[in-house]
């Protein structure tokens, strides 16, 4: 069996890798943002744990400091979970050429998979549906937008986006009239350069993941959301397994290998509640917060990909899962908190009620669901979670509005 190290160990992505990985035999070793709550670092499966310098702070001494751990430990693999870690990792690959692998695609690929605009315009020669979106230069540019309905969407390009060895972290906003569009972009573009506008697109977050070998797809999945972190739009805080819809795999798939991936990846829609119609919001290029519902399903996606990576195995063509809910704590308690400041102004959907909310998340288990993060054969990432997030909360002072 390897020896394994899971980057970013704070992520949901790095806790599912380590308890997939770990009890297919290998060595595992979490490493971490020096100061961060790492739960992954927690669990049972996890042999040996470091901390790292803020990867995103100083991209090149977290490098060495991870260069001289990979050394000392004799790792085979190293797998970052994160935007935080992928494209740093990528960049300095040579660096760690016949020490140890780096489980990271193509740096284009993975500099497309992390460029949203990119993504949309590679998708719009794929007539792969997409938002209106607009790369905006300068608040003049604006004006090319015409009349649209709000509210809209403003966000960076990249969740992070490398200026040297620092990042600069991406922002999601939604603007609800034009002076709050023009105030919004404003801001970003003194931050970052430049800013994406989008239409607003309401439904239902779907998912679909698979790996990719050689031009072929394998063991493809899909899953919906049922509820957000933020139930404006974020990542999922409980999801379910549902069949492959044609349409998606078809536009997955046309997306993958226009861009060259290899390995696992996930795209991200919006089943529009209109028409029904899948729009494409993002490709990642990376392990996704919700891998834990398709290893719970029997896709098991890291030791799949940690299989075919080190020694070329490829998995099965295609799995049957039946549909189960998948559930992730924290997240379920940081949807509730959201919901319980209430409707942010300008909002044209409804918005959960708490007091049903509450009575959903409140429902510890029913059959067919799972958690992300609890375990009572890991009990100890779970617990410590949940402990750190209410510790978290006392600690923040009181939010004064919600933009």
């Amino acid at each position: 069996m390897a020896k394994l190290l899971v980057l970013d160990g704070h992520s949901a992505a790095a806790l599912a890798f380590v308890r997939s990985l770990g009890r297919a035999g290998h060595w595992i070793s979490v490493g971490s943002n020096r100061g961060i709550f790492a739960a992954a670092a927690l669990s049972r499966y996890c042999r040996l744990s470091f901390e790292y310098p803020v990867s995103t702070d100083d991209a090149s001494a977290f490098s060495d400091v991870v260069l001289d751990f990979v050394r000392q430990n004799n790792v085979d693999l190293i797998l970052p979970m994160t935007d935080w870690t992928t494209l740093p990792m990528s960049r300095c690959r040579e660096k760690f050429a016949g020490i140890c692998k780096i489980a990271v695609p193509s740096h284009e690929t993975l500099e497309l998979a992390a460029d949203k605009y990119a993504t949309i315009q590679l998708a719009q020669r794929l007539n792969i549906p997409v938002p209106g979106t607009w790369l905006i230069a300068s608040v003049q540019g604006l004006e090319s937008i015409g009349e649209l309905s709000f509210p809209l969407v403003v966000k960076d390009r990249s969740s992070a986006r490398w200026i040297g060895d620092r990042a600069v972290f991406g922002t999601v906003s939604y603007a609800y009239s034009q002076e709050d569009l023009y105030q919004k972009v404003e801001q970003r573009l003194s931050a970052a350069g430049d800013v994406l506008v989008q239409t607003f697109t309401p439904g239902i977050g779907v998912g679909f993941s698979c790996l990719v070998s050689d031009g072929k797809i394998f063991i493809p999945f899909q899953w919906e959301r049922i509820r957000e972190t933020d139930p404006r739009g974020s990542g999922s805080s409980s999801r379910k397994s549902v069949p492959l819809d044609e349409r998606i795999v078809d536009f997955s798939t046309s997306l993958i290998m226009a861009s060259g991936y290899q390995g696992i990846v996930m795209v991200e829609y919006k089943e529009a509640l209109d028409t029904g119609e899948p729009i494409l919001m993002e490709i990642n290029g990376r392990p996704w917060g919700s891998i834990a519902l398709p290893i719970a399903d029997g896709i098991d996606y890291p030791r799949y990909f940690v299989d075919w990576f080190l020694e070329g195995k490829l998995p099965p063509q295609k799995i049957s899962y039946k549909p189960i809910v998948c559930r992730r704590m924290i997240g379920e308690l940081a949807h509730l908190d959201n919901v319980r400041r209430g409707k942010p102004p300008g909002w044209p959907l409804p918005y959960p009620d708490f007091l049903t909310t509450l009575a959903k998340v409140a429902m510890p288990w029913y059959p067919g669901v799972r958690f992300d993060d609890i375990w009572l054969s890991d009990p100890r990432p779970g617990i410590a979670g949940i402990s750190n997030w209410f510790s978290s909360k006392l600690k923040k002072k009181p939010a004064m509005s919600r933009s």
